[in-house]
Parts: structure tokens; sequence; C-alpha cells
């Protein structure tokens, strides 16, 4: 194929990669993009000037033109590797180290008459530009499929670079010489092509990579957020909406379900809050919490209905064997050690227990419960009690923390 025909096909083709980093990096915040968007753009326009530069020898300041673009283009190939993996921008003392290769492409041309010669120390200094690259590149470690693309394409670069010099240096092709690579504008333009495909596909993996990471964030943050939604963030029992989400989730994968539903008070909750603050109040509920946690099955769940109230779902367990679990509950809240307070005290509760058949009566059950529950306070208020049993603001402590 004619030299210059291949340099315009060569145009054609850096000019669609040019248009396809530009239109992404419209849409993508990557600084990797943005190096080499500017990259392709540069090269596009340094094969313009090399093409006009072709048709007149006389025009010394397009090849100098030219031999600067190729040198930004190789710079901000390497910098685009660099930001790569950092998605930052190289430091404005790397980004000076263009400035010695600018001046070098400008004064380049009037170094001599020899077009052969300058290209053979143009291809040098690209060669170096493209194993730079390379190098940068390899200790990103992204191990991608647009990664390895990358790779072939800047090694054949290199290689293809370096060919040309020493090609160029010996001044005849001795006849111990083989083609590493193909050479010519045409096979610059496939190996610019897969370069350009190589980047477009990793940008295109790291965007994936992305939103994979955004979409892992944002189930962790759905989960969360649903755990504030259904726990009660003072006692960490399950509230009211999660009582609800469960009747409509088991409403839908099982069919009859049976069990018991434990309602549980605090006793003179209202004392303990007027003697010792309520903080203690809170300290108290929490305790009562800890201690239903430590007779409960795991599959046992407890919400909190609201106030001091609780209430425990047992699946497959009726009253009597619930209320006999439940009997160690006094055991577990005498003599309860709470923050804010220098002596123990004793937490009183009331319990009631209601057997339900199925899940749509599982509410008319709580509503027993719950009434049954009340009827026990108010059997444990008119029992006189003990010395040994006063109520729990009978410890001798004041608000404040001390001893009465």
């Amino acid at each position: 194929m004619d030299e210059k025909i291949g340099l315009i096909v060569q145009i054609s083709g850096v000019a669609l990669i040019a248009l396809l980093t530009l239109f992404l990096r419209r849409s993508l915040k990557i600084v990797a993009l943005s190096y080499w968007a500017n990259a392709w753009c540069i090269l596009c326009f340094g094969l313009i000037c090399l093409r006009i530069a072709a048709g007149e020898s006389s025009l010394v300041q397009l090849l100098g033109l030219y031999f600067v673009t190729q040198y930004l283009f190789g710079f901000l190939l390497a910098a685009g590797c660099y930001s790569l993996a950092r998605n930052e921008r190289m430091r404005s003392h790397f980004e000076f180290a263009i400035i010695p290769f600018i001046i070098f492409g400008f004064i380049l041309p009037f170094l001599s008459d020899d077009l052969s010669l300058l290209l053979n120390i143009h291809s040098l200094v690209m060669a170096v530009f493209f194993a730079g690259s390379y190098a940068i590149l390899w200790r990103t470690h992204v191990r991608t499929l647009g990664w390895h693309v990358m790779l072939v394409a800047i090694g054949l670069l290199t290689v293809n670079c370096l060919q040309y010099f020493v090609v160029s240096l010996v001044g005849a092709r001795p006849s111990f010489a083989i083609d590493l690579v193909p050479s010519g504008p045409l096979f610059d333009f496939i190996l610019q092509n897969l370069l350009g495909f190589g980047t477009v596909i990793i940008l295109l993996e790291r965007v994936l990579s992305d939103a994979n990471k955004a979409n892992a964030e944002l189930t962790v943050a759905h989960a969360q957020l649903k755990e504030l939604v259904h726990v009660d963030p003072l006692t960490a029992a399950l509230n009211r909406h999660a009582f609800h989400g469960y009747l409509r989730q088991k409403g839908e994968d099982e069919g009859s379900v049976h069990g018991c539903v434990g309602f549980f008070d605090v006793d003179d909750l209202k004392d303990i809050n007027d003697a010792y603050g309520h903080p203690v109040g809170d300290a108290a509920i929490r305790a009562l919490v800890r201690a239903i946690r430590d007779i409960i099955r795991a599959e046992d769940l407890i919400f909190r209905w609201g106030g001091d109230e609780f209430f425990v779902l047992m699946i497959g367990l009726d009253c009597e064997l619930a209320s006999q679990r439940m009997s160690r509950l006094d055991g577990l809240l005498t003599d309860v050690s709470l923050d804010g307070l220098r002596h123990p005290i004793t937490i009183g509760v009331s319990r009631a227990f209601e057997n339900f058949e199925d899940l749509e009566r599982l509410e008319n059950a709580i509503e027993r419960a719950d009434a049954k529950m009340y009827l026990e306070k108010e059997r444990r208020k008119s029992i006189p009690r003990l010395r040994g049993s006063q109520p729990a603001i009978s410890s001798g402590v004041s608000r404040s923390g001390v001893a009465l």
C-alpha cells in the first residue's frame, strides 16, 4: 500500500478512537480517560501535520510539530497508565518532565536534512515512552482483558520502534536481520487501533468494577437501613414494623404456623424512673431484654411492643412449656447491677402467655396475652410485699446514686 494512503487510513483510525474517548469522557469521570482522550486527539493532529509535511519537504515546522505531538502522545499514554490504579492526576512536577521533550521535538528537524536519521532518533524516543508506559501499566496489576490487550499493543509498539531504530542505525538491512513485527503506516494503524481498543475495554471494565462496588455498598446500606427500620434502638429488640413484616413474609412463605406468645412488662418502672432517673429505667428495660434472650431459643423472636412492654413469639411451643422456660426470669433479674447505681436492684416483671393456632389469629393472641399480663400486674401490685422482696426503689439509692 502507498505510504500516503496508509497514513490517511492511520489518521482515520486514530480520529475514530479520539472521538470515542471524547464521547466517553463526557459521561465517565475517570482520570486515566482524561489523559488518554487528550493523547488520541493530539496524535490525530500530529498525523495530520505529518501528512501535510510529507507533501511539502520544506515545511520543517510541521515535521517538528509532528515530533512534539508524538512525544505528548507517549507522555499522556504513560500518565493515563499511572493514574489507572490510583484514579488521580499525576503530580505537577512530573507533568513538567514533558517540557524537555517538547523543546527537543521542535529542534530535532533542524539538526539534519536526513529524514531517515531524524526518524531514527525519533523512534528511539518513542520506544522509551512506550517502554515506560508498559512498565507502569504492568505495575498496576489490574489483570483484566483490557489490561492484557493494552500490554500487547504497547509491547508491540515498543518492539516496532526499537526495530526501526536498529535497522536504521545499521544503514542497510544485514542478511541476518529479522522483522520482529511488520512495519509501515498500515501496521501502525493496526497497533494503534489495538491500543485504542484496549483503552476502551479497560475503561469500561473500570466502570463495571465501580458499579459492582457501588451496588455492594448499596446492598450493605440497604441492610443497615432495614435493620434500623426493624430494630428498636434502645434494646435491639424487633419493633412493630418488623412484626408486621414478619407476618407478611411468613404468610407468603409458609402455611400453618402455631405456637404461643409471651407478653412481658416491667413492674414499677415509673417508680424506678422517679427514684433513679430515666437512664436507669432504660438500663432496667435493657436488662429485661438480655434476660429474656438468655432464656428463649435461637429461633424465638422478641419484639418491643411499646414502652416497657415486650412479647416473645415462640413457634411450636405451647403456653405450659413457655411458662416453665420463663420461670428462670425472676432469678436472672434479682440483684441486677445497672449503670448509674452503686448497688444492685431487683427488677420485677409481670408476664402472661397465650397459644395461637395460625398466623391469622396471632394478633388476637397478642391482645389476649396483653390483657392477661395486665391482670397479672394488678394481682402482683395487690399482694403485700415482704421486706426481702421490696420493689426496685427500696434498694436505698437515690436518683443521684447516694445511699439513703
